[in-house]
């Protein structure tokens, strides 16, 4: 007998468990997909703003660059250039919006992209370079759970 209500129990358990898998399913990243371009900067000839975009998926987050991280919650975004150039002036997070949290920690300020993010920097390009090449670190966020994760982009961008 008490094997059967073991039994029964189990199958409950499972089956109430089945309607959540979908849902869960939905939290898992996509890969973030980036676009990369160079603009050359007007008035400097060894200048060139980096720009890098995605699309960021429907209920994601992905948070700019101009904020200061905090013990706890989010990370900023970084552009480390690797080769190719000198960065000059931090990386900009263009049309990002800002809100506040807060947490366990106390209040925290940051910046977030939902639909397109877009970070441009600007670099010194290295007399005979053909490219610069580098890597955007960052963090994306699931909104309905607080799920998030962090993404490393690396890149190269021919400057022809």
């Amino acid at each position: 007998m008490r094997q059967r209500v073991s039994a029964l129990w189990s199958a409950f358990l499972l089956a109430a468990a089945l309607p959540a898998w979908p849902l869960q399913a939905q939290e898992e990243p996509e890969a973030l997909l980036w676009q990369e371009r160079v603009e050359r900067v007007a008035g400097a000839d060894d200048q060139v703003d980096l720009v890098l975009t995605a699309q960021v998926h429907e209920g994601w987050i992905v948070y700019g660059s101009d904020f200061e991280p905090g013990d706890f919650g989010p990370r900023p975004a970084r552009l480390v250039v690797q080769a190719g150039g000198q960065a000059v002036q931090p990386v900009r997070s263009d049309g990002a919006q800002q809100r506040t949290g807060s947490n366990f920690a106390g209040e925290y300020h940051y910046t977030y992209f939902d639909g397109v993010a877009t970070f441009r920097q600007r670099v010194r390009v290295e007399a005979g370079a053909r490219q610069v090449s580098g890597v955007l670190n960052g963090q994306s966020c699931y909104e309905a759970s607080g799920l998030c994760t962090l993404f490393r982009e690396p890149f190269a961008i021919a400057l022809e």
